[in-house]
């Protein structure tokens, strides 16, 4: 849908581009038009604007034009420019079509209609404010020595971020912002996953336009069972949100990766010089990721696994990909989740700030953040 309606403005701002085109054919004049007949003046002859004003009149025109033309381009090449150049040359149209409203009041409700549009898509890019900071107190930090016998791509990576002594953590907090895509419409929005490491998570999730929340989402996976708290109802006591509720309490767990050696349910087996299977726990059984490590830099940067949508659908293939902080080797900054049937990530998490080993024994069986 959201396709369908992105070509529709693509067709509708190329042509009314096209249509200011012939602004300049009639006001230079380059040819006589009956829709836009020759003149001096504007506000229905209240302003004599003579002949090197008409021209001049004629360039405003042809600069609309192209200003429609571009953000039709970048719309179509989805680039995110497109939206102020449209915005731009949507005000400058307005303005051209009310000084020649007798020939152009019709532009008029068109560039209200472009801008009624674009009303919308600014406040879809419009982040939101970012949580304030997780206050709790908080444990030491311990360290074991990583055991042997690894696969060489995963023996490399812990190597590489954490040396010879794997930090434990029991709990994680992190907090950040990103976007999310329901119903086919990407949102910003601010996020807060709770991790009881291993073993639990609560999500608390809000959806913004303009910065003012207007979905909230709370999502727990405890003992082994999932929750949702939608706007729209809620789901629970379904094999398949507990199977992915599992599955998502490890994906996430890549942002602190020092779990995979300190929690002894988990497993590593090797698959290539660049990839690996891991193997988390399951209730009984297990559930497998293959993980991919960068050939250059050795971090590990893509997961893979079969993971149950809906009871309709059942099993899709769904990956995400770990995108590191420029400043600060090895620390995770963007961590992102895709549906193989969409192909672009529905989830985008910039993470801001991780608090490790807080008592969350209350905390992740709240609401909120």
């Amino acid at each position: 849908m959201i396709k369908i309606l992105a070509i529709v403005a693509i067709v509708i701002v190329t042509l009314h581009g096209l249509i200011h085109l012939m602004g300049l054919i009639a006001y230079w004049p380059l040819g006589k038009l009956a829709e836009l007949p020759y003149k001096t003046t504007l506000l229905d002859g209240r302003w004599e604007i003579g002949a090197a004003g008409t021209r001049l009149f004629s360039l405003v025109w042809l600069l609309a034009g192209l200003g429609f033309l571009m953000a039709a381009l970048g719309l179509g090449l989805g680039r995110s420019w497109w939206a102020p150049v449209l915005l731009g040359a949507s005000l400058l149209s307005l303005m051209l079509c009310i000084l020649d409203w007798r020939a152009a009041f019709r532009g008029v409700w068109i560039n209200v209609a472009i801008l009624l549009g674009l009303l919308v898509v600014f406040g879809l890019r419009a982040r939101p404010a970012p949580f304030a900071h997780f206050a709790a107190p908080t444990s030491a930090v311990q360290t074991m020595i990583p055991p042997s016998g690894l696969p060489a791509p995963v023996e490399r990576f812990y190597h590489l971020v954490y040396g010879d002594q794997i930090p434990v953590y029991h709990s994680a907090v992190l907090t950040g912002r990103g976007t999310v895509r329901t119903m086919g419409i990407t949102f910003p929005a601010r996020m807060r996953f709770s991790h009881v490491a291993g073993q639990a998570y609560r999500h608390y999730m809000e959806t913004n336009f303009y910065g003012i929340p207007i979905m909230k989402v709370n999502e727990w996976y405890l003992e082994g069972h999932g929750r949702l708290e939608l706007p729209f109802g809620t789901v629970e006591k379904d094999p398949c949100v507990d199977s992915a509720g599992n599955q998502g309490l490890w994906a996430e767990s890549l942002v602190f990766p020092a779990i995979f050696l300190t929690d002894p349910r988990v497993r590593w087996e090797p698959l290539d010089e660049n990839n690996a299977y891991l193997y988390v726990p399951y209730g009984e059984s297990e559930q497998v990721f293959t993980i991919r490590f960068d050939a250059q830099t050795g971090l590990l940067t893509h997961f893979e696994t079969d993971r149950c949508r809906d009871a309709k659908v059942g099993a899709l293939r769904w990956w995400g990909d770990v995108v590191y902080d420029k400043n600060q080797f090895g620390r995770p900054r963007y961590l992102s989740a895709t549906w193989e049937d969409e192909g672009t990530p529905w989830l985008v998490f910039e993470l801001e700030e991780i608090v490790f080993n807080a008592d969350l024994s209350e905390y992740i069986r709240q609401k909120g953040p």
